[in-house]
């Protein structure tokens, strides 16, 4: 059974950060404050992709990635913009350490992902099996649209928009 994580990522460990681990249905899906939660999760279910809801890359302004994904349609805010640095610095530094476990960690952006994929959330969720119990918080659920980017790009189906300083991973249109 391959294992994936999504995570949706807050700049600062005071705000909670979502967490989603996907392998034959969902694994896990809740919160975390400080990066060696996280870390605990990961060392614990072993997921081969860990995507992330954040640039991995700083920049001074907007990226070329990022000024493609605005060609494209797609929302999303540069990593210099002064609100943005601390959670670039915070996932920068995660994804070195997710990177030393093992972790194959990509970007991704779960609002955009969903938009691409062309379905609703809850279809998309039905699609891969995930039933939640629980009313979901949004930093969950973008965590779990993120762990369905993690599988795809697992199974070796990458959709996503480059530039020449990074990848933002995204779905294939599914609906």
């Amino acid at each position: 059974m391959v294992v994936v994580c999504g995570v949706d990522l807050r700049g600062v460990a005071r705000k909670p950060s979502g967490v989603a681990l996907l392998g034959e249905g969902l694994l896990y899906v809740g919160v975390f404050h400080g990066d060696e939660e996280l870390l605990e999760l990961v060392r614990a279910y072993k997921p081969s992709v860990v995507a992330v809801d954040a640039p991995l890359s700083p920049a001074e302004g907007f990226r070329e990635v990022d000024r493609e994904m605005l060609r494209r349609g797609f929302r999303v805010l540069p990593p210099g913009w002064r609100g943005m640095r601390a959670l670039v610095e915070r996932a920068v530094r995660l994804s070195r350490e997710l990177a030393s476990l093992g972790v194959t960690v990509i970007e991704t952006h779960p609002r955009s992902a969903l938009a691409a994929s062309g379905c609703t959330a809850e279809t998309l969720l039905r699609m891969h099996g995930v039933e939640p119990c629980r009313e979901l918080t949004r930093d969950e659920l973008d965590a779990i649209i993120s762990a369905i980017v993690a599988r795809y790009y697992a199974e070796g189906v990458r959709a996503g928009v480059s530039g020449a300083d990074g990848c933002i991973y995204l779905l294939p249109r599914l609906c």
